[in-house]
């Protein structure tokens, strides 16, 4: 009988190891809220609502929509959480570096951090203006003002982060080249007319009005001579026309010479002249022509 025993305590031993773990490890049930409780949570509720802290009165009207809290509050708190979820507004973060979309991203409003990683879900938070500071490692922090409105939801707050851009030095141009010093041209070349162009041109100009005049004389005469003694005539009756053509071949001849004369002086004449030093008016060329008798005769003043 003795085994017999021993195996009995052994088990009874082993019932009351069991059982004490069984209770060690059994969760704890939290307690129901009291009456005085549910009734402070349905006033600030109310007072969190109505004063724009939907956060806070969401928190509040979950802890009194209890079942352990009396009829007329539950039903209260429970229709006004309704009101209130649809009421909060939320906002999704979005990020982006050099184009591509950021994950790592610390957001924070004032000391408070919101999210230090984007995972695209909406963010609940109160009606009103926010101050959003968003700081991403190796950029400058971002920061940006929103208002958010009662029921607006899913709105998305974005940052664009841009590495910055290269420093290229440009390229040093060289100074240009001072202007080549202004060179005057020399004053043209004042080449007067000289006094001995005048003159053979006068020559020149009488020899050949000479000439002209005695030919046309000739052939007058030369004229009234065929008509007095045609077909007679002797040579003592053309001795005239003769004389006349031949002093008209002759001045034709002087002032082809003077041409060339004049010509060649005023070809060759000089660059510059001295200054006049006499205030005495220049000569004028003249020319007079006289008819004689028999012939022309031609004369002036230069």
């Amino acid at each position: 009988m003795g085994s017999i025993e021993r195996f009995l305590a052994r088990a009874g031993a082993a019932w009351c190891a069991v059982s004490t773990l069984a209770h060690a490890e059994a969760p704890t049930v939290s307690a129901e809220p009291s009456r005085a409780e549910c009734v402070a949570d349905h006033e600030r509720a109310q007072d969190a609502r109505l004063s724009g802290h939907l956060l806070a009165a969401r928190v509040s009207l979950r802890d009194c929509s209890a079942a352990a809290c009396p009829a007329l509050v539950s039903r209260d708190c429970v229709q006004w959480l309704s009101e209130v979820e649809q009421q909060i507004p939320s906002v999704i973060f979005r990020a982006a570096k050099d184009g591509e979309d950021v994950v790592a991203l610390r957001v924070r409003e004032g000391d408070r951090l919101l999210t230090e990683s984007l995972t695209g879900s909406a963010l609940a938070l109160d009606p009103g203006p926010h101050h959003f500071v968003a700081e991403l490692p190796g950029f400058p922090a971002q920061d940006s003002t929103y208002v958010l409105q009662a029921g607006d939801k899913g709105r998305v707050v974005r940052f664009d982060f841009a590495s910055p851009l290269p420093v290229t030095l440009a390229p040093v141009v060289p100074p240009p080249p001072p202007p080549p010093p202004l060179v005057l041209a020399p004053p043209p070349e004042r080449r007067s007319v000289p006094t001995l162009t005048f003159v053979l041109g006068g020559a020149t100009f009488a020899a050949t009005a000479t000439g002209a005049v005695l030919g046309g004389l000739a052939l007058l005469q030369r004229k009234e001579v065929q008509q007095r003694c045609a077909p007679l005539c002797q040579d003592h009756d053309l001795r005239g026309v003769k004389g006349l053509a031949l002093a008209s071949d002759v001045a034709f001849a002087v002032a082809l010479l003077g041409g060339g004369a004049t010509l060649y002086s005023y070809v060759t004449r000089p660059s510059a002249l001295p200054p006049e030093t006499s205030d005495r008016a220049p000569l004028a060329p003249t020319l007079r022509v006289a008819w004689t008798g028999w012939g022309v005769t031609a004369g002036g003043r230069f």
